[in-house]
Formats: structure tokens, sequence, C-alpha cells
């Protein structure tokens, strides 16, 4: 059993936290491509090191190095010996969000177990599929309420990862329309 570490954006994470994303695609050149099942890999996400104020209650930001545990940005904090708990967003204007590639092992707060790998081309994605990458399906009912076009709406998921993939892939060679290898992983999430 291999452990790799996998970069999350807050939209994948807010999917993966609510238990609508189950599988990732990255390019096929990605290390991750030689995972296999049952490895396991650490997500890393965007936050800011923090640790209790010395005088008085509250806290105070702080580099990882220092920081008694990482707050992510959806308010969640997540402490060096494992607990975590959830708190308020901050919004310090003096605040730093940490890219995710910094981000320490000690405060990952999920781990996930491969349950298996394949390589295809991207546009083989289906519509459960990019159902079980985190989109969802608009609420077809709604539609008709917002002015067109419906900007970030998407009647079919498929269409919506597309759109995503394009955002966070620009080269030439990775864009959605270049069709190019992926490595697909199908996992399931432990905390």
């Amino acid at each position: 059993m291999a452990e790799y570490p996998i970069i999350f954006d807050p939209n994948a994470m807010r999917a993966l936290l609510a238990g609508r994303k189950t599988q990732a695609r990255l390019i096929a050149t990605s290390p991750l491509h030689q995972c296999r099942a049952g490895d396991r890999l650490w997500v890393k996400e965007t936050g800011t090191g923090g640790r209790q104020a010395q005088s008085g209650p509250g806290e105070v930001f702080a580099a990882p190095r220092d920081a008694e545990f990482m707050v992510f940005m959806d308010g969640w904090r997540q402490y060096r010996d494992g607990r975590g708990h959830q708190g308020v967003v901050p919004t310090s204007p003096l605040l730093e969000w940490l890219p995710a590639i910094h981000m320490p092992r000690w405060a990952a707060r999920v781990q996930l177990v491969v349950e298996a790998v394949r390589i295809e081309t991207l546009q083989d994605i289906t519509c459960a599929e990019a159902m079980a990458e985190g989109e969802l399906n608009a609420a077809l009912g709604l539609c008709w309420r917002w002015a067109r076009p419906n900007r970030g709406v998407w009647l079919n998921p498929r269409h919506g990862f597309a759109s995503g993939w394009n955002l966070k892939h620009g080269t030439k060679g990775e864009r959605w329309e270049d069709n190019p290898q992926v490595v697909v992983l199908d996992f399931r999430m432990e905390r």
C-alpha cells in the first residue's frame, strides 16, 4: 500500500464532504497514475495556520510550522493531534490563504482509499461519472426563471465537468477539446 497527496479545490472539497465526489480525473502523466487499488490519498486543500491567542480568548493566524491547527475555507479547524471541529470562516482582511500545495501532512482532514484505477480519454466520461466527479444536475424546473444564457448552470453534468476542466487545464494538449489521456481514480472517503 502506497500513500500519495492529492490536491482538491474548494468546490471539489464541498462535493467530497457532501458525499457526491467519488472519482477524480487527472492528466495521465500525473504521478498519481502509479496508484493501485488499496493505496491511500491524503487530500491537500487551501487553508491557513492558526493558534490560540496567548492573551485572552480567540485565535491568531500563524505560519503552518508554528500553527496548532489549520483553518480551511469552510471554517473547519484541523488540529495537529487529529482532532477537528467546525468553526466560523475567517474574514480578516489580513488573512493569507495558503495554497493547497503547501498544506502540511498533519493537517489532512480527509483520506481517500483508492478502489479502482483506469486510463481513458477525457471525453469518455459519462453523465453518471461527471456526477461522481461532484457535478450536479440543474434543477430543470427552476431554469426557466433565470435570464439566458444560464452561466454556470448545466442541464448535462458532462458539460459542467468540461467547463470546469478547462478552467483548470488551459494548456494546449490538456484541454477538454484536446481529449487527453487521463487517469481515473475511484475512491471512498475516510476521515
